[in-house]
Parts: structure tokens; sequence; C-alpha cells
């Protein structure tokens, strides 16, 4: 019985030295969100679903604002849509993430689509019914642990071990996703365009606006606006998409508007700008036009800032 009580000590001691090794070294590559609970708590943070998580990158902003006196770095704390939904569950989580300080100076960018303010036909939102409870980030207590044990216990479903060694898709510690996969050709990139925009549509069926979910969109930016410059933006998709997402969604820009002037903030819709930047699937800015896009993004909360 000691022998093989030494054994299973043994098993499971080497097993969590391999785990262990994996999630510091390819904890980026093996799960999509891991990364996002690892790192420390911040005083700026860039929040929405897979558009911002991919397409806002945290270093070109820390850069652009460097020395500017404003509190960085910059987190990237977006999620995809099966998570980033606007609501008192996010709002936990993100504060969470906060650092408890007297910071005033913080950079929040909220980058929002219509989806996440919707909820689903089985999901009463007003009685506290929510579609992506049980999820991360909102089934997480310790947010700023490394290694996170709590994550891999409670997320173990997400990981997906092949990619330490594929590695087409990364997640850097300042929470930026990188997809390396991208359309080889034009037929690939139209096949995977139509794709999103027919699951857009399928998961539109079943979606409507939530006043539970606006009401969080505005708490979440009167809670930030105590610690920092709020910007609300919309970002740029191709205009199939707008079309489909304004078509279903047609009050979403007005609802918008009215959310981001009750609170005085500035809202900037980029489809409205005129400028396009590529995508690999007509709603995912790429991770090069992603550089460029941030650039324009922090030109205009540069300007902002000044005017006030």
């Amino acid at each position: 019985m000691k022998l093989l009580i030494i054994k299973l000590g043994v098993f499971f001691t080497i097993s969590l030295a391999i785990v262990t090794y994996v999630l510091m070294n390819y904890g980026g590559n093996v799960d999509f969100f891991y990364e996002k609970f690892t790192t420390p708590k911040t005083n700026s943070m860039i929040i929405g679903d897979s558009r911002s998580f991919q397409g806002i990158h945290p270093e070109v902003i820390d850069k652009y604002f460097e020395g500017k006196g404003f509190d960085l770095p910059m987190l990237n704390y977006s999620f995809t849509i099966g998570q980033a939904i606007m609501g008192p569950l996010y709002n936990a989580s993100i504060f969470a993430k906060l650092k408890d300080s007297s910071s005033k100076n913080g950079i929040f960018i909220i980058s929002i689509t219509p989806e996440m303010l919707t909820s689903h036909k089985d999901y009463d939102n007003e009685k506290g019914e929510f579609r992506e409870e049980g999820q991360p980030p909102h089934n997480m207590k310790f947010v700023d642990v490394n290694p996170n044990y709590e994550y891999l216990i409670k997320n173990l479903t997400f990981f997906h071990f092949k990619g330490a060694f594929k590695k087409k898709t990364t997640v850097y510690k300042n929470g930026r996703l990188e997809e390396s996969n991208l359309p080889e050709n034009e037929e690939v990139f139209k096949l995977w365009k139509k794709n999103q925009i027919d699951l857009f549509l399928e998961d539109s069926k079943d979606l409507k606006l939530s006043n539970t979910r606006i009401k969080g969109l505005g708490d979440l930016i009167t809670g930030l606006k105590e610690r920092g410059n709020v910007f609300l933006i919309r970002m740029p998709i191709s205009k199939e998409f707008l079309s489909n997402e304004d078509k279903y969604y047609p009050r979403f820009g007005h609802i918008v508007d009215s959310i981001a002037d009750t609170k005085k903030i500035e809202y900037i819709d980029f489809n409205s700008i005129g400028k396009e930047y590529n995508t690999y699937d007509g709603h995912h800015i790429d991770k090069f036009a992603g550089k460029e896009f941030t650039k324009a993004l922090c030109d205009l909360i540069l300007n902002s800032v000044k005017l006030k």
C-alpha cells in the first residue's frame, strides 16, 4: 500500500510538472483565454468580443501613449462572442481584473457589437439567466495567478494541447489573439466570409436586444469613468456584414449613440469614417491591418483627450 502511494505521488508530481511546463511556455498557444488570467491587474483595458480581441494591439497603444501621462500598460481583456456579452457577469470580471487603486488616468476602449447587447430566447436576462454563465471569465475567482491551476481545472475543455505544436494561434501576455492561419487566396477568403455571415444569420434568429445588457453597458461606462478615459467604438467590418447587422438590429446605432450622449463619452463608429481595413473573414481585422487600425484609433483618442 505504501509503495502504491509513493508511485501515485511520483506520477502526480511528474504530471503536474509537465502540465506546469506547458502552461508556462505554451499557454498562449493551447488556449484562447488562459493568458488573460496569469498577468497582473491593470489600469487600462480593451473590452469587447473577438473583433477587438484580434484587431486592437495593446503594444501599439503603449508605444503611442508612452510618456503622455496615462496609466499603462494596456491589457486586451476581450473574449469571443460566447463570453464577451454586456451585463453583470462580464462587468464583474472586468472590475476584478482592474487594480484597486485611485488611478484616474486609465484608457478604456469598449468595442461594442449588436450581439453583445442581446439575449437568447432560452435565457431570460430579466430573471438573471445568462447564456455566458459558467464560462471564462465569469467562472474565475483568481484572475492574476501564474500558473493558474483554477483555470485549468474549471476550463479544461477550452484547451487544445495540439496548439503547442501547430502554433497557428497565439495569445500574447498583453491579451491579444494573433491568428496566423490566414486565407491563402481570394476563394478561401470568400468562403470564410460566407461562413461567418451564415453563422451570424443563424445565431440572430434566436437573439434580440436586451434591456439588461444595455443597462449593463451603461453601468460599465459609469464605473470606468471613475478610473479614466472611456471610449466606445464600433470596429470596421465589411459592407456585407454591416448590412446584415443593421438589418437584424436596426436600433443598435441609436441605442449606442444615446448611451454615449448620456454618459458624456466619445463614440466612434469606424464604419462611418470610410476607411477600409483588411479582414480575413469579413469582420476580423487581420494581424497586419490591426496595427494600422490601432494607430488610427490612438490618433482619435488623443484628439478627443486634447479637446476636453
